[in-house]
């Protein structure tokens, strides 16, 4: 078999694990592998991100280092104790924006909403089963989604060079833009239709 009886030995002492192993066949290891996790409650604190952001709260990490503190105050205190007193808070502020990244969460600017989540949710699902139910009898690719995102060419300059002490103006024709704008559209049976370009001009003229 070419294999050391030392690694036979193994995995017969290894053969319950191995027979009632449930995951990926071609790992050579029984145990996950993958980044140590450091924080004892991964789901506690996910869980707890999300139900602040459900509620619409403006979440930032002293809510989380609170929530530490009531709920994992021992592992925080031996994790500062392990740390250089002047830097031990900038170090937990580290691993939590990594434990942040990790788990799908970003850095946001905040917004505001006329409406509560809950009540755009509903709207929103409430839109889906009627879009749904009133063109359920097309096939998809007779179903289009279109969106459009306009673009700016021939920006004027923010600055130009001018005589120093004199005049700074330009003429009307230099101080806009040209405007364009890119129509995507894709079936919902997953094709992609060519980039439709609008802009303004003359036909048949030169672009």
């Amino acid at each position: 078999m070419g294999v050391s009886r030392r690694t036979v030995r193994s995995w017969y002492a290894q053969r319950f694990e191995l027979l009632s192993f449930d995951g990926n066949k071609k790992n050579k290891k029984i145990e996950p592998g993958g980044r140590y996790e450091e924080f004892p409650d991964p789901p506690g604190l996910v869980g707890f991100i999300n139900k602040m952001r459900d509620d619409e709260r403006a979440l930032t990490m002293t809510h989380m280092i609170t929530w530490i503190k009531i709920n994992q105050r021992a592992w925080l205190m031996s994790y500062l104790a392990t740390k250089i007193s002047d830097v031990a808070y900038d170090s937990l502020l580290r691993l939590l924006h990594r434990f942040c990244q990790r788990y799908g969460f970003s850095r946001q600017r905040q917004t505001k909403n006329k409406l509560k989540q809950a009540v755009l949710t509903d709207v929103y699902d409430e839109f889906a089963g009627d879009f749904h139910r009133e063109y359920q009898s097309y096939e998809n690719d007779c179903v289009f989604n279109i969106d459009e995102t306009g673009m700016y060419y021939n920006l004027p300059p923010t600055y130009i060079w001018a005589v120093r002490g004199g005049s700074a103006k330009i003429s009307k024709g230099e101080k806009h833009s040209m405007r364009m704008t890119a129509v995507l559209t894709a079936r919902a049976d997953g094709q992609k239709l060519p980039l439709l370009s609008i802009m303004k001009g003359v036909p048949g003229a030169r672009i």
